[in-house]
């Protein structure tokens, strides 16, 4: 999706609703204000992230907040991507504990991108 960061949390070929998808990922977003940040922290499916969080060259030292509740498919053929960062493993290692979680309980899959 143009102007959006995401973060891929698993990079396998898989089928969903009948749609051919070959990454996963969940959604980063940034805080307008403290006002903001305080309130989307109070959700326990937002996780914070920081400059400390993202390794690379192409990085804008931007804290910011990734949303574990839904998970968007995407087929790489279908859509115009970079990568411009990682997150370090032990952020990564929490968003998929967080994700197995989700997916047991409240989660939504977003398979628009696919279609």
């Amino acid at each position: 999706m143009p102007k959006h960061s995401f973060v891929v949390i698993n990079d396998k070929c898989g089928i969903i609703e009948g749609y051919s998808y070959d990454f996963i990922s969940n959604i980063m977003c940034s805080f307008h204000d403290e006002k903001h940040k305080k309130h989307k922290l109070r959700m326990k499916s937002n996780v914070e992230i920081n400059n400390n969080d993202v390794m690379g060259e192409n990085t804008n030292n931007k804290g910011g907040y990734i949303r574990t509740d839904e998970l968007f498919y995407f087929d790489k053929k279908k859509i115009q991507y970079k990568v411009i960062a990682r997150v370090q493993d032990n952020l990564l290692n929490k968003l998929v504990k967080l994700y197995n979680h989700y997916k047991r309980t409240k989660h939504k899959d977003s398979i628009k991108n696919l279609c």
